[in-house]
């Protein structure tokens, strides 16, 4: 039985979710036995589709350091990168995700590739993603 603080967690997390979520379809992929063979949809794991996940690309800031105030320190040079990434509860699954699944943005047609699994609050991870070109 989960804790009351875990039980409020996952409806505050179903709640947000359905407000600002994005509608995704979850395909877990695999590699077959020729390593130079394309990825192909994992038949063990099922598709999941009509998942309401938040989206969101945060911007990182590479070799510049954090961000100064205007007129107190200058900035060193550097570039800006943003990353797309889904905040996904692990209970929406039925199976464990993994770098290089495919997730499918519904409503712009977009094809995202999972880059790499990372942990966040208990029972959530994030999924920070790359966009697959030409789709």
């Amino acid at each position: 039985m989960p804790s009351p603080f875990a039980a409020a967690a996952a409806a505050a997390a179903a709640t947000h979710d359905r407000l600002l979520g994005d509608l995704f379809d979850y395909r877990p992929m695999k590699r077959g036995d020729n390593p130079n063979m394309r990825v192909v949809v994992d038949t063990d794991r099922a598709i999941v589709t009509d998942l309401r996940l938040p989206f969101s690309a945060a911007s990182a800031r590479m070799g510049s350091g954090p961000a100064g105030t205007p007129a107190v320190k200058p900035d060193r040079p550097g570039h800006a990168s943003d990353r797309p990434f889904v905040a996904l509860q692990l209970a929406l699954l039925p199976y464990a995700t993994r770098a290089g699944d495919h997730l499918l943005h519904r409503d712009s047609g977009d094809l995202y590739r999972v880059a790499e699994v990372v942990p966040s609050t208990p029972g959530f991870v994030r999924l920070d993603l790359n966009q697959m070109p030409g789709q």
